[in-house]
């Protein structure tokens, strides 16, 4: 054995890498790299959309016009828009009005339809008395229920937080009571054999075992608010983006259309956002599955 067999003979073996481990080296991280990428073809792709829009839409006969602004407007014309309702102070009360009914109905409906999932999921006996009235009231149809409303609550906000409750509450409602029995009876066993008492086994293990199927509802249900409410605004107001959308297209204002459309739009995923960051905070004990992407 030579000097030089015998000093790498003496050397400590290198641990080995485990595998999937991200490369350590001095360039950019793969998954910031491949993020950066997906936002810039996206940004790439909106502003090329925006531009072909602005350019091939305008009046017939112009050059190189190939839709009518007459059913599509223009991006120009829809932000001329968004300015004038702004310049009139009737942009951000309108956002006001549509905002207040959606968060407030939605906050309100998802509670009833949390708590009321809960008490049926635990509660096989209960569940099954109140089931053919929980899916008779789920199966009419909430439009129908607007002149009802109105009836009881007046044109007002009232009415329209009731059927923003009515719709939100139902969709939560199922998602959690699915959640709440599809728990794990092994882990409910042990706990009582632990001798946990009855809240604390739904702290434990009933909870979070249904996180997953609330927040799931919870998600489904924000966008609805803010359709159910834009709706009832629709119906019956003389305030919110939905009054201005309504009014917009009785004047035949496509730009105004427009306009009212992309504010629901930012709305509603600044709502989706919203959500996912509650997801993210209240699953935080969850470990994350694999993506399995190299």
């Amino acid at each position: 054995m030579t000097r030089s067999d015998t000093i790498e003979a003496g050397r400590p073996e290198a641990a080995p890498k485990p595998v999937g481990a991200p490369a350590v080296s001095g360039g950019l991280n793969p998954r910031l790299t491949r993020r950066l990428l997906i936002t810039a073809i996206q940004v790439a792709l909106l502003v090329a959309g925006l531009a072909a829009w602005e350019y091939f839409a305008g009046k017939p006969g112009e050059p190189h016009v190939l839709i009518d602004q007459y059913y599509v407007s223009k991006p120009s014309l829809i932000w001329e828009a968004m300015g004038l309702w702004v310049s009139q102070n009737l942009l951000w009360p309108s956002l006001w009005v549509t905002l207040q009914t959606t968060v407030i109905g939605f906050v309100l409906g998802a509670l009833a339809g949390l708590v009321a999932g809960f008490v049926l999921g635990v509660s096989p006996f209960l569940a099954s008395v109140c089931q053919p009235f929980v899916d008779a009231i789920y199966a009419i149809p909430r439009l129908a229920l607007v002149p009802l409303f109105m009836l009881w609550f007046g044109i007002g906000i009232g009415s329209k937080l009731a059927l923003v409750i009515s719709v939100v509450a139902f969709l939560v409602f199922y998602s959690t009571y699915a959640g709440v029995k599809d728990v794990d009876h092994l882990l409910v066993d042990k706990l009582r054999l632990m001798r946990a008492s009855r809240l604390q086994v739904h702290l434990k293990a009933t909870l979070p075992s249904a996180m997953t199927f609330i927040i799931s509802g919870l998600s489904v249900s924000a966008p609805y608010a803010l359709v159910v409410a834009v709706t009832a605004e629709m119906m019956s107001s003389n305030r919110g983006l939905g009054y201005l959308l309504v009014q917009s297209a009785n004047q035949f204002d496509t730009a105004g259309t427009f306009a009212a459309i992309f504010v629901l739009m930012i709305v509603g995923i600044a709502l989706m956002l919203l959500i996912r960051l509650m997801e993210m905070w209240l699953l935080r004990w969850k470990p994350k599955r694999p993506t399995g992407r190299a």
